[in-house]
C-alpha cells in the first residue's frame, strides 16, 4: 500500500461526502462539492479546484484543466458530479490558498488526506476491470509504472485475502 493510498472505498466515500454536503451550508457545501470533484476525476486537488473554478465561470459539466506536476503544459478532462453546488465566492480565494484549505478541512472533517481520494479512484477503476494504461490516461499519471505496480499490489492482496 503506498503512504497515499488509505484504502478508502470509492463509493463509500463518494457517499460520506454526498451525506455530509447535504447537511452543510455556505463554504462547507462548496469544499465538499470540490472533494467530489477530486474523486469523481481522481485528481490531484489543485486539479479539482480548476475544474470547480471553470465549472462556476462557465457551468459546463466536463472542462480541461491543466494538470499539475507536469513539466509542459498538459490538460486533462474533468467531470462535474450533478451534486455539486456553486459558490461564486470562491472565485475571489487565490487557488494555492483554496488547496491549502481544502487539505485541511478533508482531514479535519473526514480524516482523509485529499490524495487518497485520488487513489481510491484508480482503486475503483481497477476494481471495474480497467486497464491500468487506461487509468493512466485518466488520471494524468506521469509513470505507467508505477499505476501498474500499484494495481499489481492491490490484485496480489485480494488474491491472498480471497484464498482458500
Amino acid at each position: 500500500m503506498s503512504r497515499w493510498d488509505r484504502g478508502l472505498d470509492y463509493i463509500t466515500v463518494y457517499n460520506l461526502i454526498l451525506k455530509h454536503m447535504r447537511r452543510s451550508r455556505g463554504k462547507r457545501k462548496c469544499y465538499d462539492s470540490i472533494l467530489l470533484i477530486q474523486l469523481r476525476n481522481g485528481s490531484r486537488i489543485s486539479e479539482a479546484v480548476r475544474a470547480y473554478i471553470e465549472y462556476v465561470k462557465t457551468r459546463n459539466s466536463e472542462v480541461k484543466v491543466l494538470v499539475s506536476k507536469k513539466r509542459r503544459e498538459v490538460k486533462r478532462l474533468m467531470v462535474i458530479p450533478s451534486e455539486v453546488e456553486i459558490c461564486e465566492e470562491l472565485l475571489l480565494v487565490d487557488e494555492r490558498r483554496l488547496v491549502d484549505r481544502l487539505k485541511h478541512y478533508s482531514l479535519n472533517t473526514f480524516n482523509i488526506n485529499t490524495h487518497s481520494l485520488r487513489y481510491a479512484f484508480i482503486t475503483y477503476l481497477l476494481k471495474i476491470g480497467t486497464n491500468p494504461a487506461i487509468i493512466s490516461k485518466i488520471t494524468k499519471h506521469s509513470r505507467l509504472d508505477l499505476i501498474l505496480t500499484y494495481t499489481q499490489e492491490k490484485v496480489a492482496e485480494d488474491v491472498l485475502r480471497e484464498a482458500v
